[in-house]
Parts: C-alpha cells; sequence; structure tokens
C-alpha cells in the first residue's frame, strides 16, 4: 500500500521593500501573527520572505537589519523559515557604491562586511522559489530569461533559483558583476537595454514577461497599491510601508494551494 504523502499546511507570507521602516515593518509582522509584540517569532512552521531593500530612506535600517537576525534564527529554532533576499540597495553596497545609500560611512563598511559573512553562509540569497513561484527582488524579464535558457539545459524554478544564487555568491566573492542579472537599464539610468533581477522596472517587466513560464514575486517599483496582472504571473508589492499608518497596508499570503491573497493590515 503506497504511503500517503503529509501535505505541510504552511503559508507564506511576502513582505516588499522595507526601506528603514520599523515600525511599519513591525506591526505588519504583529499582524500576521508572524511575531509578537515582544518581537518573538511566533509564525510557527510558516515562511517569511522578505523581497530586499530594508536600507535608505528610513530612519531605522540597522533595527530593521537586527530584528530579522533574530526572527531568523528563531524561526528556524520552530521548523518555521525567514527568508531574506538582497534588493538592488544592499546590491550597490556590496559593490563599494556607495553614492545611493543614506548610511553613514562608519556603518556602511560594517554592513558590507555582515552581508558578505550572511552570503556566504547562505542566510542571504538573491532569488527563492516556493509553490512555484519564483521571487526576487526586481523581476525577471524575457530577455534575461532567454540568457538563463542558454545556461542551463532544462529549467524549473528550483534549478532557476539555484543557478541565480550560485552566480550571485559567485559575483560575491569574486568582484565580477558583469552577468546580465546585475543588469541597469536606461529606464533606471543604467546602461543596458534591459535590466536584472536587482533593477528591472515594474514598467518593463509588464510589458515584457510573457515568455517567463512561472509565476512571479517582486518589489523594487514603488507602486500606489499592490499590482498584479490578469495572468496572474507577476505580482508586485513595493507599495511603501508608510501605507500601514494610512490603514491601507496589504500583502500576499500564499497557502498551500498555491493561491496568493492579500491581507490587510489590521
Amino acid at each position: 500500500m503506497a504511503r500517503k504523502r503529509k501535505i505541510i499546511n504552511k503559508k507564506v507570507f511576502i513582505i516588499g521593500d522595507v526601506h528603514g521602516e520599523y515600525h511599519g515593518f513591525a506591526s505588519v509582522l504583529i499582524s500576521s501573527k508572524l511575531m509578537n509584540p515582544e518581537l518573538k517569532w511566533t509564525g510557527k512552521k510558516n515562511i517569511l520572505v522578505q523581497i530586499g531593500d530594508i536600507i535608505d530612506r528610513g530612519f531605522y535600517p540597522m533595527q530593521v537589519d537586527k530584528l530579522l537576525d533574530i526572527l531568523q534564527e528563531e524561526a528556524k529554532k520552530a521548523g518555521g523559515k525567514v527568508v531574506r533576499l538582497i534588493g538592488n540597495h544592499e546590491l550597490e553596497i556590496l559593490k563599494k557604491n556607495y553614492t545611493i545609500t543614506s548610511l553613514p560611512y562608519f556603518q556602511v563598511e560594517d554592513f558590507r562586511n555582515k552581508l558578505i559573512r550572511q552570503i556566504k553562509e547562505g542566510s542571504v540569497q538573491a532569488a527563492y522559489t516556493v509553490r512555484g513561484f519564483v521571487i526576487t527582488h526586481a523581476g525577471i524579464c524575457n530577455k534575461l530569461y532567454e540568457v538563463f535558457k542558454e545556461e542551463l539545459p532544462a529549467i524549473t524554478p528550483a534549478k532557476l533559483v539555484k543557478h541565480i544564487n550560485a552566480l550571485f555568491k559567485k559575483a560575491v566573492l569574486s568582484g565580477d558583476y558583469s552577468h546580465p542579472i546585475f543588469n541597469i537599464s536606461f529606464i533606471r539610468g543604467g546602461p543596458a537595454i534591459y535590466g536584472g533581477i536587482f533593477w528591472e522596472d515594474l514598467r518593463f517587466l509588464i510589458s515584457n514577461y510573457d515568455q517567463v513560464p512561472f509565476k512571479q514575486i517582486l518589489g523594487h517599483t514603488r507602486t500606489m497599491k499592490n499590482v498584479q496582472t490578469e495572468d496572474g504571473r507577476i505580482t508586485a508589492v513595493d507599495i511603501g510601508l508608510q501605507r500601514v499608518l494610512e490603514g491601507t497596508y496589504s500583502y500576499p499570503v500564499v497557502n498551500k494551494e498555491r493561491k496568493l491573497t492579500f491581507k490587510k493590515v489590521a
């Protein structure tokens, strides 16, 4: 008699760019029951994915960083998981392009060194996949997907994410950021025709994603509300954590049936 496969009833919570908005971030975590008011992980075996760009603009980036460190350890002990992705603001610090950051110099070097340690350990990464969704900071457009098809014989979300994370780690350790995943497109003031997974612009992505055969969740481009294409293959979640105070912030949750819904912060 065949063994019945156990279905793990985990939910996946995705939170977009934080940009130093510590209080808004904490409010979302408490509202989602991933954390209690004492700042302890209460998410049990659930998964939190933070999509990158925890620094700059807001006043409390280091507090956000420290909180994520603590929750990542506590979630692991509870059988859950906190996934930390890199955004373009962290990437530029890794590249020693400090003109983009509002962190003071005495903090930025320590933050960079800490990021490199975490990337080596695997506690911070460039991409993540869960339940058929591929999650990156800024998304994968058709032209970048064509590059991946040349590099990988048969692409699945798991193989692609493993490949992206290997490319990213190699670049951080070598200092060579020439792969197209690091492209900055002309729309964002860069030299490339299309952007990579850290710098792609949502306007270009939405007009240029149809050949990518899986669903994507991303942040990076600030919008007035969460954006989802009609086919559900693009979900963009960077609406700004200041909207928590306005009572209009919502975040996506993916359940075991792979259904994505938006939950409003109570």
